[in-house]
């Protein structure tokens, strides 16, 4: 297993982008012709938004036998990670579970804000009732043991087409997963925080009586 650096942000900054949904992140990155949301995953906890730094962890699968149980070193892998933290997982979008309830628990236990994965996640009913955000692709009971092998961690990935390197901050919510990178995560956290005090002078706006037409020529957002 190849294991790679991880520089991870600020908690000051992660405080910042956990006040900012998905949707506005999504507007920002686009007028800086940046690709980093993440469509279509599976959202177990909708009524939570996380903000961490991407642990990031390549994977490939197989069918049952083709590995053994020492290429799948789960157990050693959550020891690497830290409060805050997202288990940022690229399987290559396969039907295979990469996390079930024990990992889940394991994870929560460390601090771990929450996980994403391309590929699949299993134990909803327990991961749901401790409480612990999770993305997925796929949310099947095939295991893991057997079928998958990790090869690297804190390296960069691709979960769903979008590049993901370690360090780069993840903002989860019921809309999507925004992957903001980390070169950029100040300029994109500051026009985000500008963008939500316009859309909060819009939001007055259409609550005094105003039209959307009016509001939107004022304020110039949509």
């Amino acid at each position: 297993m190849q294991e790679g650096t991880i520089a991870r942000p600020s908690g000051e900054m992660l405080e910042g982008f956990k006040a900012i949904p998905t949707a506005t992140i999504s507007d920002v990155l686009d007028s800086m012709k940046i690709s980093g949301i993440v469509n279509g995953f599976r959202c177990l906890m909708p009524e939570v938004r996380i903000a961490g730094s991407a642990f990031t962890v390549k994977s490939i699968a197989g069918e049952r036998d083709t590995y053994t149980a020492a290429d799948f070193p789960i157990g050693k892998v959550i020891e690497k990670m830290e409060e805050g933290d997202v288990f940022v997982v690229d399987l290559g979008g396969r039907e295979v579970s990469h996390v079930g309830g024990l990992a889940a628990t394991a994870m929560k236990a460390r601090g771990v804000a929450g996980m994403v994965i391309d590929g699949g996640c299993r134990d909803i009913d327990h991961i749901m009732s401790i409480g612990f955000p999770a993305y997925s692709r796929h949310v099947c009971a095939t295991g893991a043991r057997t079928r998958i092998r990790i090869l690297a961690v804190n390296e960069p990935i691709e979960v769903a087409g979008i590049r993901v390197c370690s360090g780069d901050i993840v903002v989860a919510d019921a809309t999507c997963v925004a992957i903001v990178p980390s070169a950029v995560a100040q300029k994109v956290l500051e026009e985000c925080q500008h963008r939500e005090e316009l859309e909060g002078q819009f939001m007055a706006n259409l609550n005094n009586g105003a039209t959307f037409e009016e509001s939107h020529k004022k304020l110039g957002i949509l």
